[in-house]
């Protein structure tokens, strides 16, 4: 099998080539990356779906594909660079639209999906450093569906009546009403509005900011990594320092968009990221 990244790409990666005027302008050289990744991957004119069968080619030749239109443009313009980042209705889109129209009309709406995900700008930055998915308790109406004793879920069951949350005391709704009814608290105004204001009065816990400090230094540790890379020729790969899912994660992403490769090592809580310059043989990527 021969290799699967374009090979002008590979030289001018070994230092070997400045540009690729040669090929013409700007649409000319992604029509010579792209009809080459079409001979090389044959699954992308002979299929005309996704299936479990292709999808490591077309994922492949779409990934190495977006790594060439970001070298291509940085090696035509600044002005090129920014138009990708800019907007999604320009003519340097138009170009790129063209050329998959033509060359992989079957795969057309996924290839250019991608492309446009990882460069056109985000307006709405819904994950901030530091923020949670939002999904469990996180996520929206977990409140409703949470006991107000802090209990287990105040679900409906299979008979559509709701269950009881269990309290501290352990019998239906023990929490709150054990520790203070209506007596206590005054009115039902003062107990149901007093602990939404003191949720809202709260301050911020100190976990969160030392989860948003640990994220920082974990995308920092790649941009570390990826300028050795950079800088040290003869350097093939660096590995980071162990961390979790989550912020492994992050940094897999940050290597791909910095144009480098990445891949996980290690077991249990050793296990970290290893930045690559080549394509890892195995993808134990997670």
């Amino acid at each position: 099998m021969g290799p699967q990244r374009w090979p002008e790409v590979l030289t001018y990666l070994e230092g070997q080539r400045e540009s690729f005027r040669e090929f013409g302008d700007l649409k000319s050289q992604l029509k010579a990356s792209l009809a080459w990744y079409k001979e090389q991957f044959p699954s992308l004119t002979t299929d005309r779906r996704i299936e479990m069968e292709n999808i490591s080619a077309i994922a492949a030749a779409t990934v190495f594909f977006c790594l060439d239109l970001r070298i291509l443009s940085q090696c035509d313009s600044p002005n090129t660079v920014e138009a990708l980042s800019a907007s999604d209705q320009n003519g340097v889109w138009e170009d790129i639209d063209s050329v998959v129209d033509h060359y992989l009309p079957n795969f057309a709406s996924y290839i250019k999906a991608y492309l446009r995900w990882v460069f056109v700008k985000k307006e709405d930055q819904v994950w901030e450093i530091g923020s949670r998915p939002p999904v469990g308790r996180y996520g929206p109406g977990a409140a409703r569906r949470m006991g107000r004793s802090g209990g287990g879920f105040d679900s409906r069951g299979p008979s559509g009546n709701r269950r009881p949350s269990q309290g501290r005391s352990g019998g239906p709704q023990g929490g709150r009403r054990d520790q203070g009814g209506r007596g206590e608290r005054g009115d039902r105004g003062g107990r149901d509005g007093g602990d939404r204001q003191g949720q809202r009065q709260r301050p911020q816990a100190p976990g969160k900011l030392h989860h948003a400090e640990q994220e920082r230094l974990a995308l920092e540790a790649v941009r570390v990594a990826v300028d050795r890379l950079r800088t040290e020729p003869s350097l093939s790969e660096v590995r980071l320092d162990p961390s979790n899912s989550f912020f492994r994660r992050l940094q897999h992403k940050k290597a791909v968009s910095e144009g480098f490769y990445s891949f996980s090592t290690g077991e249990g809580m050793e296990r970290a990221v290893v930045v690559t310059r080549d394509k890892p043989e195995h993808e134990d990527v997670p």
